[in-house]
């Protein structure tokens, strides 16, 4: 009977919990309690900006809960430096959240909570910066902190979105238990949001050991045997970082960590003692491994001891294990690709926001000090001359003599970049109550105008080179979300007989990709480790690929990095091209600043690239090489052409301090359309046959290398078989072009492309009447 009322007694309490007063209540709760804990978490020793992301990502109803509870907790006296910027930022937060809560397309933007965590800490920590006078390490450590904060917030909402009963992204509802499966990105956020919230007990220590880590190493052991392998790795790397993280000393928390969940997990199914085993030993090879001090390895493992006694009396929750189960249904190809794409295209644009919070943070500081040397000067005069008595007689009787005083003490500033009070008039000295306190005044105004001026140039040109690499990288997601736009589907089978394949010429994949684009056309990627791998005869393996797919392909397209080899290959394209080459070097040199590169790119497209160095010899074939080569291996590995144009260009202004620039000239033939593209930056012209007709394809470009921010001058034709490419350097057109059209036009089909190429090279040292050599290339293209 007491047993029966018991459970009504349960049954009716969890009812109560399920109204929406209760409902509003915890969140209010919850949230006050994660603001208070987050924020007496540390980062670097004494950095606290997970209150501000508590705040950040708290959710509608727990707002204001969130935020008193971050205020509290830095009021509490801890190692945080200043607790009262963090104060300022939490206001911030607060109205950003506040002004922008009617606006649910924004608010619920996974990107929300990030960015309004992300701009208080790094405006408060750059005006912390500019305060104090320090723009290096410091400035790194605010700037560090604020992305911290940016991704704590982003853990957190999506934390809270699994709590509250909406998707991990908060764009939808969770359709019940058997629904909720958490993937490995749902692990890695509650995982690292309930290690962020015990790092507030990380300081509760006794003889070393610490509490927080105690509860971190249960939390990592838990998942694993729950979640299994994924469960585990994922558990411990993200724990390992945020404890690693909090102190110095403690970074090999991020190894120990990571492998003792990975190992867990692989235990898992033997059992929990199995699981608790793999752990400690994981975890102590780990440490030694780092080479951790004799302290720091003890108290870790008496810290895993004690949490894997205390994992030993955890009970198994079926429930939990259905939460790190597999999912009923995989994504399809195409939700794989869409999803895909999505998240390259937020990502770029929010690189390519960057910029708007730098130039905002500009503005902010340039309000602080005086713009320009009048403002100086009028600054000053409104501090010395505000309720002086004798302000009417200086600005009004003697206006014009006051105003010359001011107008000749800009000289002795620039010279001494102080000011004395012999340097003012006599007129104005014997006039002025104040002159001495004019005179500091004016001191400490350009004092400030110097230090203004100075931050400003080292801040524009950091800002340029920061900004050029953000919107570099924007451009290069862009095109990849683009290329991943094309893709219908991917062949699973196909992949695992080109691997089959692989492995029986005796080289081991490590990663096979065979995709199939809108138009039907299949691609073919694989990764192999470039050590003890044998060499491929490239015919016979296309032969092999070409019959286990059931489609032709043509030879394969390899790229190369330290380790790995990328082999790229796609079906055979209904054009070929013939090649024709001929280059002179000026003066019968043995260095030519000139050249070439025509290589497949592993998707059906021929790309030629011509770069002419600056000059002639040596210093010309060092860049002319360098910016070729960079271009095809750039354009190998699929960056576009834009982005590899700004890559290039930042790389050759950073190789020297001096002048180094190089033109580059760049056709892309599509051999399953014919559709071709030009793109030039300061190279010559081009010319294209078709038929019987010709064209001279030239625009106005700036060579890389000159300065940050060049384009391509960009243009399309669409050829067929027959027609023909010449480019040339600029020694070839510098008599100008007429006799090379007359040339390409009267070049015979029967001839073959080389011989054509050898009489443009000769023909244009024979034409050379101003007496200077240069360099001299033609390439001839022939579509067939």
């Amino acid at each position: 009977m007491e047993r029966m009322k018991f459970k009504e007694a349960v049954f009716q309490f969890g009812e109560q919990l399920r109204t929406e007063g209760a409902r509003k209540g915890m969140i209010a709760t919850g949230s006050f309690l994660a603001g208070l804990l987050c924020s007496r978490g540390l980062v670097f020793g004494k950095y606290a900006p997970f209150g501000v992301a508590a705040a950040a990502a708290a959710p509608k109803g727990g707002l204001w809960a969130g935020a008193l509870g971050a205020f509290l907790g830095y009021l509490i006296p801890s190692p945080v430096y200043v607790p009262v910027r963090y104060a300022a930022a939490l206001v911030a937060v607060t109205a950003i959240r506040w002004a922008l809560s009617e606006l649910k397309s924004v608010n619920t933007h996974p990107l929300f909570s990030p960015a309004a965590a992300f701009l208080p800490l790094l405006l408060t920590g750059m005006t912390m910066v500019f305060l104090n006078g320090s723009v290096s390490y410091t400035a790194a450590l605010y700037v560090a902190e604020a992305f911290l904060g940016a991704g704590t917030a982003y853990f957190l909402r999506r934390a809270g979105n699994l709590l509250t009963g909406l998707t991990g992204d908060g764009q939808g509802v969770r359709a019940g238990v058997g629904a909720a499966v958490f993937d490995n990105g749902d692990v890695a956020a509650l995982t690292a949001s309930l290690g962020i919230v015990v790092l507030a007990f990380s300081q509760v220590t006794v003889a070393g050991v610490s509490l927080g880590r105690i509860l971190v190493v249960l939390l990592v052991v838990y998942c694993a045997r729950e979640g299994g392998i994924s469960g585990g790795a994922v558990a411990g790397v993200a724990a390992g970082a945020i404890q690693g993280l909090s102190t110095a000393g403690l970074s090999y928390l991020s190894g120990a960590y990571g492998l003792g969940g990975l190992m867990a997990g692989v235990f898992a199914p033997m059992g929990r003692v199995a699981a608790a085993v793999a752990f400690i030993i994981s975890h102590g090879v780990a440490s030694l491994q780092v080479g951790a001090g004799n302290t720091q390895i003890f108290t870790g493992a008496v810290e895993v001891a004690v949490a894997t006694v205390a994992y030993m009396f955890l009970p198994k929750s079926r429930r939990i294990g259905e939460l790190f189960g597999m999912r009923g249904g995989t994504l399809s190809g195409g939700a794989l690709r869409g999803n895909i794409v999505m998240r390259l295209k937020y990502a770029a644009q929010a690189l390519t926001n960057v910029s708007a919070s730098v130039d905002e943070i500009s503005k902010k500081l340039s309000t602080i000090c005086a713009p320009n040397l009048q403002g100086v000067y009028n600054r000053s005069t409104e501090t010395v001359c505000a309720g002086c008595g004798l302000s009417t007689v200086c600005w009004r009787k003697y206006k014009e003599e006051t105003l010359e005083n001011f107008s000749q003490l800009s000289r002795p500033l620039k010279e001494k970049e102080r000011l004395e009070t012999c340097d003012f008039t006599k007129e104005f000295s014997s006039r002025c109550c104040r002159v001495g306190e004019m005179r500091d005044e004016l001191n400490k105004n350009y004092a400030r105008y110097l230090m203004k001026e100075a931050a400003e140039l080292r801040t524009a040109q950091v800002r340029e080179v920061v900004e050029e690499h953000f919107r570099t990288t924007a451009g290069i997601l862009e095109e990849m979300a683009g290329e991943f736009s094309l893709y219908q589907q991917f062949d699973e089978e196909a992949a695992q007989r080109v691997a089959g394949i692989l492995r029986d010429n005796g080289v081991t994949p490590l990663e096979v990709c065979c995709r199939v684009d809108k138009f039907d056309r299949m691609t073919i990627e694989a990764e192999i480790a470039r050590e003890r791998q044998k060499r491929l005869n490239r015919s016979a393996f296309t032969r092999e690929i070409s019959a286990a797919c059931g489609r032709a392909f043509s030879p394969p397209c390899v790229s190369s990095t330290e380790e790995k080899c990328r082999i790229q290959m796609c079906q055979r394209p209904l054009l070929d091209v013939g090649r024709g080459f001929a280059q002179y070097c000026a003066g019968g040199g043995a260095f030519c600043g000139d050249s070439t590169n025509v290589f497949y790119d592993g998707c059906g497209r021929l790309i030629a690239v011509l770069s002419d160095g600056m000059g002639t010899g040596g210093r010309a074939a060092v860049d002319g090489a360098m910016t070729s080569a960079m271009a095809e291996s750039l354009l190998k590995a699929g960056i576009g052409f834009d982005s590899m144009l700004q890559t290039v260009n930042s790389a050759l202004i950073a190789k020297s301090g001096d002048e180094s620039l190089a033109t580059m000239d760049v056709a892309c033939v599509d051999l399953f359309t014919g559709k071709t593209e030009f793109k030039k930056a300061g190279a010559a012209c081009t010319v294209v046959r078709r038929g019987r007709r010709s064209e001279v394809i030239e625009a106005s470009s700036v060579p890389v290398g000159i300065m940050p921010g060049v384009e391509f001058a960009s243009c399309q034709r669409d050829l067929s078989a027959g027609d023909m490419i010449v480019m040339v350097s600029d020694g070839v057109v510098a008599a100008g072009s007429e006799w090379l059209v007359d040339m390409v036009m009267a070049w015979d089909e029967d001839e073959t492309p080389n011989l054509l190429a050898q009489r443009i090279a000769d023909e244009a040292k024979k034409r050379r009447s101003d007496g200077h050599e240069d360099d001299v290339t033609a390439l001839v293209l022939v579509l067939r």
